[in-house]
């Protein structure tokens, strides 16, 4: 049995390009990281992927990742990448994400290619884990800021994929992982309880109807089942503050939270975040 952690970099739609209802994030880069039964790197695994349905990069993932296009003209397809991720991860592994939305995000993009995904198990959100450990609740906090909390110097680039892969293994050896696993499925419920499940933070705006318009801010999966979810249109609540309601058929609903901020250069700063409703946490229950 070995352990595997995941990250993915993906792009959206920039303006005015066409959108595939089907898949809203199309993966440009995948990290992997493997560790053995002691939680110690034993191999990694990278992939540059060239886009098919949104070649040109959004102008706010590129200033987050600083992944360009020219960058992607020599990636490998996708399903070259996907059959090499398979053939690398081999059998019976856990697979390690720092959120809850790598994996879903990953399978959407097989089933628009007709890839088999049953090869991939569910993931466990080390996030999640950490926050429990840490501080006794569900606390979001950024993965680089989780290893300044503990006392560990990153060198390496954030949002590249191998790079957040390894500082997510190295996080691993910082945990009780035997614990953590174990007792995931509480850590999870408890994690649920009034705090943001996922979140998405998107910068660069330069207007706010521009921020209001892009649907990737409300497009969340599941956390409990990864379905992915179908979200109402925006709220108005004070201010800039929207609120939307998202759907699972297998949990109830769930409220997303939106917030923006001014940024320096004029910009905006988006962020939506992910929460339980009542509603869901009886769905749950009585799964």
């Amino acid at each position: 049995m070995t352990y595997i952690t995941l990250d993915l970099e993906w792009n959206q739609p920039a303006p005015g390009c066409e959108v595939l209802h089907q898949l809203t994030t199309e993966i440009i880069q995948i990290g992997a990281v493997k560790m053995n039964e002691h939680f110690e790197v034993i191999d990694q695994f990278k992939a540059d992927i060239r886009p098919r349905f949104y070649p040109e990069i959004k102008r706010e993932v590129q200033q987050l990742t600083g992944i360009c296009s020219q960058q992607l003209e020599q990636g490998m397809e996708f399903p070259t990448a996907a059959e090499q991720l398979h053939q690398w991860c081999g059998e019976n592994f856990f697979l390690i994400t720092w959120s809850h939305e790598d994996v879903p995000v990953l399978r959407k993009n097989m089933a628009v290619y007709q890839i088999n995904s049953d090869w991939l198990p569910d993931s466990y959100d080390l996030q999640v884990i950490y926050s429990l450990q840490q501080f006794g609740k569900y606390q979001q906090t950024a993965l680089f800021k989780a290893m300044a909390q503990l006392g560990m110097e990153p060198e390496l680039t954030a949002h590249d994929a191998l790079h957040d892969a390894m500082y997510t293994a190295l996080l691993c050896q910082q945990l009780d992982m035997q614990q953590g696993l174990h007792s995931y499925d509480a850590y999870r419920k408890e994690a649920a309880k009034g705090r943001a499940i996922a979140t998405k933070v998107i910068e660069g705006y330069t207007c706010i109807e521009d921020v209001h318009q892009d649907d990737s801010l409300r497009d969340f999966c599941c956390p409990e089942c990864g379905t992915p979810m179908k979200a109402e249109p925006w709220q108005k609540g004070k201010g800039a503050k929207r609120t939307a309601h998202a759907f699972c058929p297998n949990h109830g609903t769930f409220e997303i939270r939106l917030r923006v901020q001014p940024r320096p250069q004029n910009t905006l700063r988006a962020r939506a975040a992910l929460y339980c409703t009542e509603e869901s946490t009886n769905e749950t229950q009585n799964n």
